[in-house]
C-alpha cells in the first residue's frame, strides 16, 4: 500500500476499481458468508480487532508448525509447497473477505440503507461507499507524497489506519467461522409426522382407527340397519 501511495492517486484509483470488482463477484457468489461477516464486525468491533490480532500472531508459528509435520514423513515432505501455498491463499482470502466487510459496515453507516432498495442494491451501495471512503485516506496520502514531513506522516496514518480495520476484517471472518453460518432447523407442529396407528380425518383431525374386533362383523339384517 506504500508503493500505491508513492504511484499517485491514478495508482490509488485502480486500486479501489479492483478491490470494487472482486467485492461484486463475493457478492454476488458468497453473498451469505459476506453478510455474516458483516453482522460479526458490526456485533462487536472490539473483539473482532483482538482476535484478529491473534490471528496475525499466531499466522506464521501456524505455518511453521504444519512445514514441521509434513517434515516427518516422506509424503509430508513433497506436499510442503501444497501446504504453504494454501495457508497464503488462505490467509489472502480471509483478509480480503475482512477488508469488504469492514467496508460494508462502513458505507452503510454513512449512506445508510436508502428507501425502496432492497437488500442486494443496498449492500452494493454500502459497498462502494465504504471502498471510497477507505480510498480517501490513500488519496491523500499520495496527493502528499511530495511533501517531505506531512507525505511520511500521511502514509504511515493511512497505513496504521488500514491495519487496524484490516484486523477487525480477519477477526470477524474468525469469528464468523470464515462466514459459514450454522442453520437453524425449528419443528413446529404441523411438521410432525402422523404416526402409522393414526388416521387423519378433515372433520375432527386425528382419532385413533378402530382395529377389527372378532365376532364383530356378524351377518344379519340388523347389523345393517
Amino acid at each position: 500500500m506504500l508503493a500505491v501511495a508513492n504511484s499517485g492517486p491514478f495508482a490509488v484509483a485502480g486500486v479501489f476499481g479492483i478491490g470494487l470488482v472482486i467485492g461484486v463477484i463475493v457478492l454476488t457468489t458468497a453473498e451469505e458468508s459476506l453478510t455474516a461477516v458483516v453482522k460479526a464486525a458490526a456485533r462487536d468491533i472490539g473483539k473482532s480487532f483482538w482476535v484478529g490480532l491473534l490471528t496475525q500472531v499466531l499466522a506464521v508459528p501456524l505455518l511453521a508448525v504444519l512445514l514441521m509435520a509434513c517434515v516427518l514423513t516422506l509424503i509430508g515432505i513433497l506436499a510442503i509447497p501444497i501446504v504453504a501455498l494454501a495457508w497464503a491463499l488462505a490467509y489472502a482470502g480471509a483478509f480480503t473477505l475482512g477488508m469488504l466487510s469492514v467496508a460494508m459496515v462502513i458505507g452503510r453507516a454513512l449512506a445508510g440503507r436508502g428507501k425502496g432498495s432492497g437488500d442486494r442494491a443496498a449492500a452494493l451501495r454500502g459497498l462502494v461507499v465504504g471502498l471510497f471512503a477507505l480510498s480517501l485516506v490513500w488519496f491523500g496520502a499520495s496527493f502528499l507524497a511530495t511533501v517531505p514531513i506531512a507525505g511520511v506522516l500521511a502514509r504511515l496514518i493511512a497505513l496504521a489506519f488500514t491495519w487496524a480495520l484490516a484486523t477487525v476484517g480477519m477477526g470477524a471472518v474468525v469469528t464468523s467461522r470464515g462466514g459459514i453460518a450454522r442453520i437453524r432447523v425449528e419443528t413446529t407442529w404441523t411438521e410432525i409426522p402422523v404416526p402409522s396407528w393414526q388416521t387423519p380425518t378433515p372433520v375432527q383431525g386425528v382419532v385413533a382407527a378402530r382395529r377389527p374386533m372378532p365376532g364383530s362383523q356378524s351377518a344379519g339384517p340388523s347389523s345393517d340397519l
